[in-house]
Formats: structure tokens, sequence, C-alpha cells
């Protein structure tokens, strides 16, 4: 018999867990901003913790690529450039896209119930807060990997799905371009869950690439405002 939330085991996080996830959450927010310079002794202030704790978390930050680090010197939050953007839909296109190829094969009725859950969820949230969009959306991303089963493919999944939180926070604070929730992910829910191996696949990728345009054109635009130059900017000729 599943336990009730109040027969859940208390989870037990050491001082530097929990400084590890109030930074995370301050980096993903975008409180603390892409570039911005880390030092320990500042966060040991801002959290009230000591410098060794504010150390030990930000080497878990580093090993989930989201804080760098420069030798000798201070700890800063990573770029957020046109070139990260590229790198981070396109990585996450192969992994959604071999997902969806997965469940199509092997057509289970109950592994894919859950990604109906999730596109159920969809609708709700779209009048909700950006928190309630965000869950909602990328929840759904990640049922259809979920449900494959792919243990290796889920690991390096949500080593990337806070990455993509991340971007998906900034970008609805700095160029906000709206998708309807439902009528935006219908065209993947059908492929994945009707569709062979290969429309499946070419669901992910029809899904996807308007977002990535979006979110470049998006940044390009943040970029021109600000006066800055165009360092860091992706080119097509760079995938050559």
């Amino acid at each position: 018999m599943p336990l009730t939330d109040d027969q859940q085991p208390i989870e037990r996080l050491s001082l530097a867990d929990m400084a590890m996830r109030r930074l995370r959450d301050e980096i993903v927010r975008g409180r603390l901003a892409p570039d911005e310079v880390l030092t320990e002794i500042a966060l040991a202030g801002r959290l009230g913790v000591g410098r060794g704790t504010v150390r030990t978390a930000l080497f878990a930050l580093e090993a989930d690529e989201l804080v760098v680090r420069a030798p000798y010197s201070n700890w800063r939050v990573p770029s957020l450039n046109a070139q990260v953007i590229w790198e981070i839909y396109t990585l996450r296109e192969a992994m959604e896209g071999l997902a969806a190829r997965i469940l199509a094969e092997r057509g289970e009725a109950q592994p894919k119930s859950l990604i109906a859950a999730a596109f159920a969820r969809l609708a709700p949230a779209e009048t909700g807060s950006v928190d309630d969009r965000v869950a909602a959306d990328l929840g759904f991303h990640r049922a259809i990997v979920d449900a494959t089963g792919h243990r290796h493919l889920i690991k390096r999944y949500n080593a990337l799905s806070t990455k993509m939180e991340w971007l998906y926070r900034w970008s609805e604070t700095h160029w906000p371009a709206r998708f309807p929730l439902e009528a935006d992910h219908r065209g993947l829910f059908e492929g994945v869950m009707h569709g062979s191996p290969d429309e499946a696949e070419r669901a992910v990728r029809a899904h996807i690439a308007p977002s990535l345009a979006a979110d470049l054109e998006g940044q390009h635009a943040l970029v021109a405002a600000s006066g800055a130059g165009a360092e860091g900017e992706f080119k097509k000729s760079d995938q050559a």
C-alpha cells in the first residue's frame, strides 16, 4: 500500500544541501543573473552559513553546470547567450526525440497514460502563475522521457532539466512569447501517443523548432536593446 503524504519519510538535508538548493533556486529564478560574479563571502552572508558550506554547495552546482569557476578566482553564473540556448534546445530535442521513438516502438498503453495525465494538466495551467506554467509545460516533456523507463536517459535528462527551467524562466521575464500550452503541445501529444516511431520523433522536432526560434529572436533583441556586443552569439555557420 502506498504511503500517504503524512507517512512519507522525512527528507534529511545537510546544511550544504540546503544551501545548494537555495542557490540553485536563486539562479534558476534569475535572482542571480547570468554572468554575475559570485564570491563565497557574499554568498555566506546572503545565506547565513559559513564559507565552507557555500564552497561545498558551489562545487555541487558546478557539477550541474549552474555555476562556473575561474581558476584561482571567483565563481560566476554561466552565460546565457544564443549559443547556450541553441545547445540546450538541440540536446533536449535529441533526448526527447529518442524517448518519443522508444515509446512509439513499444506501443504500450500504461506508460502513455502518464503522458495523457501530464497533457491534461496543461490547459488548467494556462491561466495560472509562471510557476504553474513552468511546472505543467516541463512536466509534460519530462513525462515523455520518464515513461520510457530508460534509466540512463532519464538521469541525463534530469541533469538538463534545471537548465531548461533556467532558460524558460529567463525568457518569460525578458522576452515573453507565450504559446497556448495545450494547443502548442497537441501535435507532440498526438505524435507520441499515436504516431509511428518516425512520426513521433518528427513531432518532437516540430514542437521544439518554434520555441528555439522564438528564444533566439528574443535573446538577439535583448542583446541589441542593451547595446552589448555580439560576443557569444550563435551563428548558423557554427553548425558546419
